[in-house]
């Protein structure tokens, strides 16, 4: 049965907004034809998409439906309509992990906006949706000047939700990269934007960030009644794809607390809402999620096949981030091994992933199996170094409990 929010029923209701059921049935029997001809299972649009998008990520399916719905969608809108169907589009498939054509949608939307005063809040809806593939994809420089561009459309018409997911999108970033206290300026921002709005989605989705710097430093009781609000508005406008997302978050909560049974519990129910609705980048932090778990329960090889099949999945999506997570899994497993040379490869590749992308938090953890790989081998210097490196981010970003643990290993390799 269908989920209220979910993918395809959202999919199916824009198109159904777009083209009359005469339309919308000549091209089901279109891309029926040419898709899938000799199929009597598919009975409905709701299946046909389904199908679709449930099969090979950015396969040619995918890409002949855009191709063609787009088309035929064109043909019966006016040039507003039609851009505000593109944006709606590039937006549902970006929950998708369909990034580049999500993208490339955003980026059509900003072609026919150029120049065009009447459509300039049409545009910077356009710029926040290049912003987050550029997020994504941890372009932050471009992410940041697509913002800008943004807010100065946002003020020129007093537009304040738009300022307001601005300002959600600047503190997100800041937290991606690990700078805590601007992060939680920008958020602040955005909830004194939000004041003056009702949009109950957003604030939710601060309050998964503020549960992820309080994650951070430390303070788990904290993170988790953060969490907890926002799972419950995600509930109450039946958003499965973000309840799936702050559950993750709960799940690394009961992953630091040594609860493995109820973190397992917890990511199992977000691979199947994942693969029940398609929601390919739920899917992917899920595995590098699992991964971890069993390699803390010292379950080597269920670490090691998860932990591939994520890699796949991130190659796929291009999720550079999670690229260089999964090479620091794969390093302590290698580490866990006695492959030493292997662990010193993966890590060292994952602290150049993250220094590249700019992760501090990333970069930190990795530094700090670095630190503990080198003082097994016996080279403290290099221990030391990394260490170091590792506390100065923790410590200066109040995560007291892990930059007391880095100081006794600091200690132990001072002469």
């Amino acid at each position: 049965m269908l989920e209220k929010n979910n993918f395809v029923k959202d999919l199916n209701s824009l198109i159904s907004e777009c083209l009359t059921s005469e339309q919308s049935n000549s091209y089901f029997k279109t891309m029926m034809e040419t898709v899938y001809p000799n199929s009597s299972e598919i009975v409905s649009t709701n299946e046909l998409y389904s199908r679709i998008f449930n099969e090979n990520l950015q396969s040619e399916k995918v890409r002949l439906f855009a191709d063609t719905i787009i088309t035929h969608i064109s043909k019966e809108l006016s040039e507003e309509k039609y851009i505000e169907f593109l944006l709606q589009f590039s937006k549902l498939i970006l929950t998708q992990g369909e990034n580049n054509l999500s993208y490339e949608l955003a980026s059509t939307v900003l072609t026919l906006c150029n120049s065009k005063k009447e459509f300039e809040l049409l545009k910077a809806q356009g710029l926040l949706l290049t912003a987050e593939f550029y997020m994504k994809q941890a372009i932050w420089k471009d992410a940041v000047s697509s913002i800008k561009l943004s807010i100065e459309i946002f003020e020129r018409n007093n537009f304040i939700a738009g300022l307001a997911k601005c300002e959600f999108l600047m503190g997100s970033m800041y937290v991606e990269k690990g700078d805590l206290k601007a992060g939680r300026v920008r958020l602040d921002n955005c909830l004194n934007y939000l004041n003056q709005s009702n949009d109950t989605q957003l604030t939710a989705m601060v309050e998964v960030h503020f549960g992820i710097i309080s994650y951070i430093e430390g303070n788990f009781q904290k993170a988790l009644d953060y969490y907890e609000k926002a799972r419950t508005k995600f509930e109450t406008h039946g958003d499965l794809r973000r309840k799936a997302e702050v559950l993750q978050n709960i799940g690394m909560i009961y992953q630091q607390q040594n609860h493995f049974t109820k973190a397992l519990g917890i990511y199992n129910e977000c691979i199947d809402i994942a693969k029940d609705k398609g929601y390919k980048p739920i899917l992917n932090l899920s595995l590098i999620n699992k991964a971890a778990i069993f390699l803390e329960q010292n379950a080597i090889e269920d670490s090691f096949k998860t932990a591939h099949e994520a890699m796949t999945l991130s190659y796929q999506l291009n999720d550079k981030l999670s690229i260089a997570d999964i090479h620091k899994i794969l390093g302590i497993i290698s580490s866990r091994k006695e492959n030493y040379s292997a662990a010193e490869t993966y890590l060292l590749t994952s602290l150049r992933l993250n220094n590249e992308l700019n992760q501090d938090l990333n970069a930190a953890e990795t530094n700090y199996e670095l630190g503990i790989l080198y003082k097994t081998r016996g080279d403290r210097s290099r221990a030391f170094t990394h260490l170091l490196s590792a506390y100065k981010y923790y410590n200066k970003n109040n995560s007291k409990s892990l930059s007391v643990e880095i100081e006794s290993h600091l200690s132990s390799l001072t002469i």
